[in-house]
């Protein structure tokens, strides 16, 4: 028998659309994303009280994916970085969103102690940084949701209120990244949100800081129906659509909807859960990633529960295969 001579022959030239289908897999894997959603929840009391979280648990049979709350910069002690409630959002599976908000709570717009430019000029630089260390140190990645819906005109920090404008709200805004960035705080995930467009709102492109001072963006956006005389009942797409468009155009940083509910006088809500939620939102908003429901009875009968069909629905919605995701 001959010596055959070993010969190396190089493989076949991969396909075209294979090629780009790996790559397309490999930047999905290297991002972190799901190509489900992240289904998430603003509950009253939680994470502070353990409580709550069981109650909303005990509600739609499935724990969050997300929990949001809210801290404002002038409660004192209970400003600081809340090391225990990032803890306990940990502990129960969750990933923690923390919406943190450069006012005293009192309700009031006009507070010139927390206008923008008090931020870039310095006056709460001690502050800042403190809380920067202490996020650093705690370590743990969590999403940060600063000054959001500033494209309004009902906040403190929004860009036509307090003597603001919308350049400022983008230099305050990279001045507290920066302050971040230079206590090692790395395990952030920064969140720009809007509210959903409306006459008279700020452009969303005015009051973004750039795609090197963002991770994320959101959008926050609810069905009134008829329960404020200047409102109508609108469905989920109706909310959407349009600011989810102009946002899709002004950025390609990942996305989702941080608040998001409907009341129940003007329509149906039952039948906006499962419109929105099992067919708008997924056919309709492909770049959303995590949703989170406002789930507290306020201005409007926001929760869930606020009758027996759209806590059923939402039931559905939880186990549904399309809200399984996580945050990355």
């Amino acid at each position: 028998m001959a010596h055959r001579v070993w010969q190396y022959r190089p493989p076949a030239q991969i396909p075209i659309w294979l090629s780009v289908m790996i790559c397309l897999l490999l930047l999905l894997r290297a991002c972190g994303q799901s190509t489900t959603i992240a289904l998430g929840i603003y509950q009253p009391e939680a994470p502070g009280d353990p409580a709550a979280l069981t109650t909303y648990v005990n509600q739609v049979g499935r724990s969050p994916a997300v929990v949001m709350w809210f801290q404002g910069w002038a409660q004192g002690d209970a400003s600081r970085f809340p090391r225990a409630d990032m803890d306990a959002v940990v502990k129960a599976g969750a990933m923690p969103m923390l919406t943190w908000e450069p006012w005293n709570w009192t309700g009031e717009t006009n507070q010139p102690n927390y206008a923008l430019n008090t931020i870039t000029n310095g006056a709460h630089d001690t502050y800042i940084r403190q809380w920067a260390r202490d996020a650093a140190a705690w370590g743990k990645p969590f999403y940060l949701r600063f000054g959001h819906e500033m494209n309004s005109d009902w906040y403190p920090w929004s860009a036509q209120a307090n003597g603001n404008s919308a350049t400022g709200y983008i230099n305050a805004w990279r001045h507290i990244v920066t302050i971040f960035r230079q206590a090692g705080a790395t395990n952030i995930r920064w969140v720009w949100c809007v509210n959903v467009s409306y006459s008279g709102s700020t452009p969303f492109a005015q009051t973004y800081p750039g795609d090197a001072w963002v991770d994320w963006v959101a959008l926050d956006g609810y069905n009134w129906g008829t329960a404020e005389t200047w409102a109508s009942w609108e469905s989920f797409a109706d909310t959407f659509a349009a600011s989810y468009d102009e946002l899709a155009k002004l950025t390609n940083k990942p996305m989702m909807i941080s608040e998001v509910a409907s009341t129940e006088e003007g329509g149906d809500k039952a039948a906006w859960i499962k419109d929105g939620f099992l067919t708008a939102l997924p056919k309709r908003f492909p770049r959303i990633r995590a949703v989170i429901w406002f789930n507290e009875t306020k201005e409007a009968a926001w929760a869930i529960n606020s009758s027996p069909t759209a806590q059923q629905v939402f039931r559905a919605v939880v186990a549904a295969k399309e809200y399984q995701g996580k945050l990355p």
